[in-house]
């Protein structure tokens, strides 16, 4: 039973690593996102495959997570009641967890960053687009006043009297 317990204990510390491994990535990615939206004008294509990349290792994280809880609650009991004989493994997990806490901040302080550029992005696109519709609705007001066509129910031209 010791073996098997022993090999739970080393599916943790294996499960941390990966976690830890995941979360350089998501740093990465972040990074990486965070210059997208510094361009002076990001492609929203690049920003959305950025994000569905953080999403795919979040969904990666959370699996790493569930995982290691389940191993985790397994094991419990044998590691709160043996500590000296697993002092060393759960000296290299509190390691584990404390790097992974700090990569959980600074990833989370980033992704805030980013949802800031990302709103101020979307708010700078949705006010050109606007713009831009403005200015194709003039355009096609002027072209249809040039070709003598009048827009449904605007009267015309003042000067053109039809009275007999």
């Amino acid at each position: 039973m010791d073996n098997m317990k022993n090999s739970y204990v080393k599916i943790l510390i294996e499960s941390l690593e990966d976690k830890d491994r995941v979360l350089d990535e998501i740093l990465v990615a972040d990074a990486e996102q965070a210059r997208l939206f510094k361009e002076e004008n990001p492609d929203l294509d690049d920003i959305h495959k950025s994000q569905e990349r953080i999403g795919i290792l979040a969904e990666k994280l959370d699996k790493l997570n569930d995982g290691f809880q389940s191993v985790y609650d397994r094991v419990k009991k044998e590691l709160q009641d043996n500590k000296e004989l697993y002092k060393d493994d759960i000296k290299r997990m509190q390691e584990l967890i404390t790097t992974i806490t700090g990569k959980a901040v600074k990833i989370e302080a980033e992704q805030n960053r980013n949802k800031a550029d990302a709103e101020r992005i979307f708010k700078d696109k949705r006010k050109n687009l606007a713009a831009q519709r403005n200015k194709v609705g003039k355009l096609n007001l002027y072209a249809s006043q040039m070709h003598g066509i009048t827009p449904k129910g605007q009267a015309e031209a003042a000067f053109l009297d039809k009275k007999k």
